[in-house]
């Protein structure tokens, strides 16, 4: 053996090492020496790309380990219940805005046309803000697809794509809007409305594991009917804004008062579909998480019962609120995961642990 090969499996080991350190201690001791076996022939003769992802692979099973979300959990089988789900929910949600691209995009050359035959308009450009929420709506897109064609890998890392596109958009439209208006304050507002729900789809479908959403998701055709049913929840979510623009005769879409109270009074009802876990029952939960990114998002940005963020802090206490909501609901949600155990003898199919 050379120098070079003794210094690259002498840098793998301690890449090793340190991947094994994600894994519980108990979990360490017991199976250690397996993992560093397999990991061992599975890396002779690799190269380092090869090595690095395959000590990756390690770390990231470790985490799922000490988080206990892999395919024999019950937090594993029901990310992979959501995760259909949540994609169908974000398609929903995207679709409209897709339909509607030509008509804004159209709306936005002609502002710009005009504010060129009127110089001295204050005018912000919303061509790069609407470029940016395409590239969002495309990667969703791109995730039901891979998902229809069971590409579990690829579902999961347009996912996380998604998310960071969600949150990219934001920052666009902010700089279009300091260009016209230096020093405006950010808007967390917007934050939330447009990018909270997807990151937390993308979240849901990135920890979702991989190696159980192929036997999660049955091959048969009734597997469908959740999936297209909250799409079509979705769509008429995502419209409702543009019913009632119409209602109050306004140009932008504008979400009912009683709605908005409604989604709010919605997030307790979605952590009571929690449990059904007791009896071994993951849709409704299921159906919960993937319902609630938009819910929240709407919900407590404009619901009156939350108002303590009306203060000097302005839309940062908004997105406080928001974060301290959403941390209390998953901490919620894997309690319940944890101490809702299925009774001995629960049922084992589609939609139950």
């Amino acid at each position: 053996m050379n120098t070079a090969t003794t210094a690259t499996t002498g840098t793998a080991l301690r890449g090793l090492r340190l991947a094994l350190r994600a894994y519980p201690a108990a979990y360490r001791a017991e199976r250690g020496e397996e993992i560093t076996a397999v990991h061992a022939d599975s890396t002779a003769g690799a190269g380092r790309l090869a090595v690095i992802r395959e000590t990756v692979g390690v770390a990231a099973y470790g985490l799922r380990v000490r988080t206990g979300i892999t395919a024999s959990s019950t937090a594993g089988r029901l990310l992979a219940t959501t995760a259909p789900l949540a994609a169908a929910m974000a398609l929903g949600q995207q679709l409209t805005a897709l339909v509607f691209l030509p008509e804004k995009w159209r709306q936005a050359t002609a502002n710009h046309s005009y504010a060129l035959q009127h110089p001295g308009t204050a005018f912000v450009d919303w061509h790069s803000p609407l470029i940016a929420q395409t590239v969002t709506q495309v990667l969703w897109l791109l995730v039901v697809v891979a998902l229809l064609f069971r590409r579990w890998t690829t579902v999961r890392t347009l996912a996380a794509l998604a998310g960071v596109a969600a949150i990219a958009q934001c920052f666009v439209q902010q700089h279009e809007i300091w260009t016209v208006v230096p020093g405006f304050p950010p808007d967390y507002t917007l934050l939330i409305m447009s990018s909270g729900a997807n990151v937390l789809w993308s979240l849901l479908l990135f920890a979702a594991p991989g190696d159980l959403l192929e036997s999660t998701i049955a091959r048969r055709p009734r597997a469908a009917v959740p999936p297209a049913l909250v799409l079509v929840a979705s769509l008429l979510l995502s419209n409702l804004g543009r019913l009632g623009a119409l209602l109050h005769e306004s140009a932008l879409p504008v979400l009912p008062q009683p709605v908005l109270t409604l989604m709010g009074a919605c997030i307790p009802l979605a952590l009571l579909s929690l449990a059904p876990l007791r009896w071994g029952r993951l849709l409704p939960a299921a159906t919960a998480l993937a319902v609630l990114p938009p819910v929240l998002s709407l919900g407590l940005a404009g619901n009156a019962f939350f108002t303590w963020y009306d203060n000097e802090l302005g839309d940062l206490g908004l997105l406080c609120q928001y974060l301290l909501t959403v941390t209390l609901i998953a901490l919620t949600t894997a309690a319940a995961v944890r101490y809702l155990k299925p009774a001995p003898g629960a049922p084992s199919r589609l939609g139950a642990a």
